[in-house]
């Protein structure tokens, strides 16, 4: 292993060490799962919480970048969105029944193949603050849940700097399903997001 390393290095043009970075912003609609539970023989309660416009800082870090090939540390940050919560019970109307509200940080990697279109793919552990009120009592909770990102994107050449700009989704690994004595953190992490999906851009340097 140490002597494929030092070849790296000795052979390879770009070393191993950081040699870029990245800010970026995306933007794109972030959509949540509609739990439901039997609370009795042919009546089922189900809550909901609208899609919702959310936006998010990214920061990335390279530790190998070399030739199409770059791998990154990733942080970002997600400010709270807030939407409406409904729910309705054995087929009645939806109604509001109050709000529901999200935010995270995050860290990760992520590995892109730097083609004419740039395609990357990525983990990241998200620590989601989620709060709302369910059953009349607000309250909140932290989630924290492993999430795969995929994008897809072209970067404009410079000698600097580099913008690049878009497309990207995210999936979350676990969900919790929602339980008929479910706790009101199970509640809430039961309506946590389930995707995402929107456009990704910034500046590499």
């Amino acid at each position: 292993m140490k002597k494929t390393i030092i070849f790296l290095l000795i052979a390879g043009g770009t070393p191993l060490l950081a040699q870029s970075y990245e800010v970026g912003l995306f933007l794109g609609q972030q959509q949540y799962p509609s739990p439901h539970v039997d609370v009795a023989p042919g009546s089922t309660l189900q809550m909901e919480a609208d899609s919702k416009t959310v936006w998010g800082l990214r920061f990335g870090a390279a530790v190998f970048d070399m030739g199409p090939a770059l791998l990154q540390l990733t942080a970002s940050f997600q400010p709270e969105a807030k939407s409406d919560l409904k729910g309705s019970l054995g087929g009645s109307a939806t109604v509001v029944v109050g709000d529901f509200k999200q935010q995270h940080w995050s860290v990760g990697a992520m590995a892109t193949f730097k083609a004419v279109v740039a395609v990357g793919v990525g983990v990241e552990l998200r620590s989601e603050k989620l709060s709302g009120t369910l059953g009349g009592t607000p309250d909140s909770t932290t989630y924290s849940r492993a999430w795969v990102r995929a994008n897809a994107g072209y970067a404009i050449p410079s000698p600097l700097f580099k913008p690049f700009f878009g497309i990207e989704a995210a999936f979350p690994l676990t969900t919790t399903k929602l339980t008929l004595n479910a706790s009101n953190a199970e509640g809430l992490k039961s309506l946590a997001a389930k995707s995402q999906f929107g456009v990704y851009a910034g500046i590499r340097f």
